[in-house]
């Protein structure tokens, strides 16, 4: 049986809990600065609260690392040299700089790195993706996301969420977007070059941006559009591909939901519509399981995987070429 230890308590860490517990992934202890939420989980998962990795770490094989991003390479080189494999969230760091530390300590040590894209591991996204590759759409042109909708019901507040909070502020460029420039990157690959506007609607948080329109060019010729809010009062999604001989479209009716696909080829009629019950919901989202699943196999392989922590890396410098392109208001070549 492999052993882990879960690092940060909130909300994510209690899906990963229940992914491990089906994977027989032994849970060893939790840590997180808040003693009470490290209890509450630990107990959930009936293990023990732990005060320093570095008392356990030798006897694990991985951890999870489900802190805010500016808290992890402390954690992560405590595991690492100890030789353990780490699996993150995303983003894997708020900074470049941070994120390339963080592979190079792995790849120091031997061990493997991958950060959670949950998304990507979802049905919806997984059928939109065997359809984009298996050519039935022919060469693909374009490539759009389009999600909206309102982040925590209210935004949140410089009390209740890390996001906005002075020291930690990761706004929707960094944060939320790497799971679509993760998509972006499955469906087309690597993004060429970006021209990005971004705006924040909460004037105590400048640095927090909730709204971003993106332009991608990418390597192998197509383009592809990012459009995202987490501040409209109105939720839908969709996530689109455009080819020489076919459109295939994934849509929901929030941010993360998947509940039909849309296809259309050439030698088609009439678009061919599939229902999907693909709805995202911390509790029953299959994701973190299969994600989950996907690390560990990495790890008995020896292998990094497509969610590798150099993956992440680039996803991560995509985000700050939209910052510094709305900043500049000129086109980022990567």
């Amino acid at each position: 049986m492999k052993k882990t230890a879960l690092i940060g308590a909130g909300a994510i860490a209690y899906c990963h809990a229940r992914a491990l517990k089906q994977l027989d992934v032994e849970i060893c202890g939790v840590i997180d600065v808040n003693t009470d939420s490290a209890r509450k989980l630990a107990d959930a998962c009936g293990t023990r609260v732990v005060s320093h990795l570095a008392e356990i770490a030798g006897e694990l094989d991985m951890v999870h690392l489900c802190t805010p991003p500016s808290f992890r390479i402390d954690y992560a080189r405590t595991a690492m040299e100890a030789g353990c494999h780490v699996f993150m969230e995303k983003p894997m760091a708020i900074t470049p700089a941070d994120g390339q530390i963080l592979v190079n300590m792995a790849e120091a040590n031997g061990v493997r790195l991958m950060v959670d894209f949950n998304h990507r591991f979802r049905a919806g996204f997984q059928e939109l993706l065997r359809i984009v590759q298996s050519g039935e759409i022919g060469e693909v042109v374009n490539v759009f996301i389009n999600r909206m909708g309102m982040l925590g019901g209210n935004a949140g507040t410089q009390h209740d969420t890390w996001r906005r909070k002075a020291g930690t502020v990761c706004g929707m460029s960094i944060e939320s977007l790497s799971h679509d420039i993760d998509m972006v990157w499955q469906l087309l690959g690597p993004v060429a070059s970006v021209r990005a506007d971004v705006r924040g609607t909460f004037a105590d948080a400048p640095a927090f941006d909730n709204n971003v329109n993106a332009l991608l060019s990418m390597r192998n010729g197509a383009m592809g559009v990012l459009h995202a809010s987490w501040s409209s009062h109105l939720k839908m999604s969709a996530r689109g591909v455009v080819g020489t001989r076919g459109t295939v479209i994934l849509e929901g009716d929030d941010l993360f939901d998947f509940n039909r696909l849309r296809l259309r080829t050439a030698d088609m009629p009439h678009e061919h519509l599939i229902r999907l019950d693909d709805v995202y919901h911390f509790a029953t989202c299959p994701s973190y399981l299969n994600a989950n699943r996907y690390f560990l196999e990495c790890q008995d392989k020896g292998e990094d995987g497509s969610a590798s922590g150099r993956h992440a890396l680039e996803t991560l410098k995509i985000s700050h070429a939209i910052l510094e392109s709305a900043r500049t208001q000129t086109a980022i070549p990567l």
